[in-house]
């Protein structure tokens, strides 16, 4: 049970929410080999990417995977207390997930319209602190090949520079991984 868990943990993350079973099969399966060395299984996930590899997006972004708008921006420092503010207001305190197995690890515990709501709050706030980005110049640079005529529409419309900012954040291009 343990090496099914883990391979369709670690699946997922890196497949979407239905992952192909035969990728689950061969982490399992490097799992119950290797006597449970995760470094084995990671080898055996590199070989299930394809190269060259291919930026898809397959899943809804956990709230964890927020630091990614920090770097985004340039962000070389964090505020420890606004961090943890923020992921706690996202339903993943940090170290406190609440149950053994971990955060849930599929879109549909992250997509409801709560949490929506939550991650549009945070954005704002974010974009508040985020001083002078300009969000309609940095779009195309984070989404070259991915970026919608209707997110560049928003962003453009926008009514102030941290508006934009929080769109940009919440956009579907922003919340897909």
């Amino acid at each position: 049970a343990t090496a099914t868990h883990i391979a369709t943990k670690l699946a997922r993350h890196f497949a979407g929410d239905t992952p192909p079973p035969a990728m689950v099969a061969r982490l399992k399966t490097a799992f119950l080999k290797s006597g449970g060395d995760l470094p084995t299984v990671y080898r055996a996930l590199g070989r299930d990417i394809p190269f060259p590899w291919r930026l898809e997006l397959h899943g809804f972004r956990h709230p964890c995977l927020g630091r990614g708008d920090q770097r985004a921006l340039g962000t070389t420092t964090v505020q420890p207390g606004v961090t943890v503010g923020m992921m706690n207001q996202l339903g993943q305190p940090i170290w406190q997930p609440g149950q053994p197995i971990g955060y849930d690890d599929v879109a549909a515990a992250w997509a409801g319209p709560d949490a929506i709501m939550r991650r549009v709050e945070a954005a704002e706030r974010f974009a508040a602190r985020a001083g002078p980005v300009d969000a309609r110049a940095l779009a195309p640079t984070l989404f070259p090949a991915s970026l919608s005529p209707t997110t560049a529409q928003g962003l453009s419309r926008a009514e102030s520079p941290a508006q934009a900012l929080a769109l940009l954040l919440v956009a579907p291009e922003s919340l897909r991984r």
